[in-house]
């Protein structure tokens, strides 16, 4: 059974994040600094990036780089705990207790003050305790809507970066790359090629898009891939790249 039929029945294996899935120039920045924080050279860092555009990716990637060396390390979306525990922010009490604390989606306290009052006490006491903190939000600490200004003075101080918003074909290269090699899938290259250049810019609509052509991948697993393959799956793309960008269009009308 090849790997591509084996996708097609989803049961390839997941491969694991990692740090090299981000290669680009356009990841440089952050991947340097994720690795000073890994090495103890850095206590905190603060990374943001437009919705889709692989913070959830990245922060497994430096959980499992960061545990490889035996440290402990958690990772949480705090959208996801507000969601789950309401108004109730005790969930964040002795998380000092990781060598490294993940916070995804920092800026879904701005609607909670109890919220924004755990993660404001979390962050002395982390600090306190000289542990490292890496927080992941979709704008820099200071366009947070936040009300809590010695929280946002908190946040501010760890060093920002930018992660791409794809509009260089290497940065989306590469964020396709990673998510072919985590599938286990293989594409043509006229295929491949097509996704970068028409597809979509950030690595969630990209996924959405992979998954809509996943019913023809055991056919593009056969050599040669017939023309009417191509074109059907070409146009399958343009379908759903067309569909979300109209979706995300419509959130920003709404927002």
């Amino acid at each position: 059974m090849t790997d591509l039929f084996q996708s097609a029945l989803d049961l390839d294996v997941q491969e694991e994040p990692r740090l090299s899935d981000f290669t680009s120039v356009g990841y440089q920045a952050v991947i340097i600094a994720t690795q000073k924080l890994c090495q103890g050279e850095l206590p905190e860092i603060f990374i943001y990036g437009k919705k889709g555009s692989g913070k959830s990716h990245l922060a497994l990637a430096i959980y499992n780089e960061y545990t490889k060396t035996g440290k402990t390390a958690i990772s949480l979306s705090l959208d996801k705990m507000i969601e789950s525990e309401g108004d109730d922010a005790s969930a964040l009490q002795g998380l000092q207790l990781f060598n490294l604390v993940i916070l995804d989606d920092v800026e879904a306290v701005a609607h909670s003050h109890e919220w924004q009052e755990g993660l404001f006490h979390l962050i002395n006491e982390v600090r306190r305790e000289q542990k490292q903190l890496v927080f992941l939000a979709n704008d820099p600490a200071r366009e947070l809507d936040i009300n809590l200004l010695d929280l946002l003075t908190r946040l501010s101080l760890a060093p920002a970066f930018k992660l791409p918003d794809g509009d260089r074909p290497a940065d989306r290269e590469a964020m396709l790359k990673s998510i072919l090699r985590r599938k286990n899938w293989r594409l043509p290259p006229v295929i491949f090629e097509y996704l970068v250049s028409d597809g979509p810019y950030n690595a969630t609509d990209m996924m959405s898009v992979l998954d809509s052509i996943s019913p023809l991948l055991t056919r593009l697993a056969r050599t040669p891939v017939s023309k009417k393959t191509l074109e059907d799956t070409k146009k399958i793309i343009d379908k759903e790249t067309l569909l979300l960008e109209l979706g995300d269009y419509i959130d920003d009308m709404d927002g």
